[in-house]
């Protein structure tokens, strides 16, 4: 897979409200002792949820 500049996760990050959003991401994933994209998994899967009740 080719990864373009910024791209993490499989998302691209450009731009500083981008980057300050990587950077909560990181944070969690950090204080939940998974990796940034387990993290990012999660946090899609428990939207997606919350979306349906």
């Amino acid at each position: 897979m080719k990864k373009e500049h910024g791209q993490v996760t499989g998302i691209i990050w450009r731009g500083p409200d981008d980057l300050a959003a990587y950077q909560q991401l990181r944070v969690y994933a950090e204080e939940h002792h998974l990796t940034v994209s387990a993290a990012a998994k999660q946090l899609v899967i428990q939207a997606l949820n919350n979306t349906k009740s």
